[in-house]
């Protein structure tokens, strides 16, 4: 072999190894990706059903403190803890950019809200406003309308949950 047949046979044997490489590294990230999403995706959906159900008990306690207001009894002892409320998997999803492939606009929309109503605030917010009606800084017409709203928020959560989780599951 002459001296630019070496060169060439070298060259060309750096550039493949250098060309199956990038495809090795491009394979090995697709999976790893695409493992990632789908172990991401069934945490989610279990996020989804638990928050499903702590919302359900979330209506309970509503309907509740709804029924108290209605005859006038003070006595019930009310405490709304929203922080319960699972938001892990569903911020690592959103991190990864997964959650627009599954998901519309208006399912981002409505998750955000979900997670911006489930927190201390919202908490605190219910939690004062049965302290105000008990101690009659409120009266019973404006304790009902917000507790009812809420109720009304609360039940829409899990029907906007529930159907961003059948999105996701890809069902």
């Amino acid at each position: 072999m002459k001296f630019w047949e070496y060169v060439l046979a070298t060259f060309g044997g750096v550039g493949l190894g250098f060309v199956f490489s990038i495809f090795l590294f491009y394979l090995t990230n697709r999976w790893g990706r695409n493992t990632r999403r789908r172990l991401l995706e069934k945490n989610v959906v279990k996020e989804f059903e638990f928050n499903e159900k702590y919302l359900e008990e979330v209506v309970k306690k509503l309907d509740e403190a709804i029924q108290d207001i209605t005859v006038g009894d003070k006595n019930g002892s009310y405490y709304f803890n929203y922080r319960s409320y699972q938001r892990l998997f569903t911020n690592a999803y959103f991190m990864q950019d997964f959650l627009y492939e599954k998901l519309s606009p208006d399912d981002t929309y409505k998750l955000d809200l979900i997670l911006s109503r489930m927190t201390s605030g919202g908490e605190q917010f219910m939690t004062g406003l049965m302290d105000k009606w008990k101690s009659s800084q409120i009266g019973q017409q404006a304790a009902l309308k917000f507790a009812r709203l809420e109720r009304d928020c609360m039940k829409s959560f899990i029907k906007d949950i529930g159907k961003m989780k059948q999105k996701i599951a890809g069902k």
